[in-house]
């Protein structure tokens, strides 16, 4: 009998990026409309670097580092990204809002100065839902939440945010120095997933028109008049902080105050000089209370209605018939 320690033998594995390549140890694969950045910040997190370090890893140190990588994304940094992840680079490149026909709606990447923003109504680059972010399990921020013209999440029904509902600063997740996931504020350490209150019928259809009538710019409609949709909405000026901004240089709280007192018919803080953007606005505002949705119209429209019984003459479609039998039912849905 042989006493002793127990002798522990070694066998030489693999070296790992004979194993891997360069692939990184985590591959994250970007969800449904989700923003670039957002992509950055989990693949970051789950490969164990903060985002505030990862930004210099890739190439791209600074502020707002995730950010403008949104707007703009160097071919060296797409290339890097394709490498290390083996996603193809059309997918990671779709991520962007970069070529950008919506510019002149998106929030702007920093925060306004104190010369145009009053104290505590300063504006963000990112705004998001919480209740979408409560309901995932590896939440993300969406592409659409850049947009100005955004209030409510179209999902939940519910108001959107640009700030942490704890500390109240704007979103930062591309300074975060901690391994901890972005639905978590940079600033305080609290989550971002607090509900919001319900958003009213009247904003939320004034929503769905803008948000059609910008469908339909991207499929190549345009307006008789000669100008385009998007400056239109985006080059009327409204009066906060007791200076003209456009939609975009306003926060969420001023964005929305703007929309419920146009859905009800109120007195809208438009500078006081008239403009042909301000004209277009109101009239928006005054067709959205019957809008029913571009979606819902066409489905009435095209598709086939219950046969009736055997007729011996075949009547043709009649469009006088079709429009008054649309707007019947849409005062049916809006007596529901």
């Amino acid at each position: 009998m042989m006493f002793g320690p127990p002798k522990i033998s070694v066998t030489p594995a693999e070296r790992y990026a004979n194993a891997v390549g360069n692939c990184w140890p985590v591959a994250i694969m970007p969800a449904p409309g989700e923003l670039l950045s957002s992509w950055l910040h989990r693949l970051a997190y789950a490969n164990g670097v903060p985002p505030r370090y990862f930004g210099a890893l890739l190439g791209a140190p600074g502020e707002n580092w995730s950010a403008r990588l949104d707007r703009a994304l160097p071919d060296r940094i797409l290339r890097l990204l394709g490498e290390h992840t083996h996603i193809p680079l059309e997918d990671i490149a779709a991520l962007t809002v970069a070529p950008d026909p919506l510019a002149v709606l998106r929030l702007p990447l920093r925060p306004g100065s104190q010369q145009t923003c009053a104290p505590g109504r300063q504006v963000t680059w990112l705004q998001f839902c919480p209740a979408c972010l409560a309901e995932h399990e590896t939440p993300y921020f969406r592409r659409d939440w850049g947009l100005a013209t955004r209030v409510s999440c179209f999902r939940h029904g519910c108001r959107l945010r640009d700030r942490c509902p704890s500390c109240g600063q704007g979103l930062a997740p591309f300074s975060q120095k901690r391994l901890v996931p972005h639905q978590i504020c940079a600033w305080c350490g609290a989550a971002l997933c607090k509900r919001t209150r319900p958003s009213t019928n009247g904003i939320r259809r004034l929503e769905r028109l803008i948000d059609d009538l910008l469908r339909l710019q991207a499929a190549g409609h345009r307006m008789a008049e000669g100008r385009s949709l998007l400056d239109l909405l985006g080059s009327a000026c409204f009066q906060f902080s007791r200076r003209p901004m456009s939609i975009a240089r306003l926060s969420h709280r001023d964005r929305y105050q703007l929309f419920q007192k146009l859905a009800e018919g109120r007195s809208t803080p438009f500078e006081k000089r008239r403009s042909s953007a301000i004209s277009y606005w109101k009239r928006v505002a005054q067709v959205a209370p019957a809008w029913g949705g571009l979606v819902t119209s066409f489905t009435d429209a095209v598709l086939p209605q219950p046969k009736a019984e055997h007729c011996s003459i075949t009547a043709g479609p009649n469009l006088v018939d079709l429009v008054q039998a649309a707007a019947r039912l849409d005062q049916q849905r809006q007596a529901l």
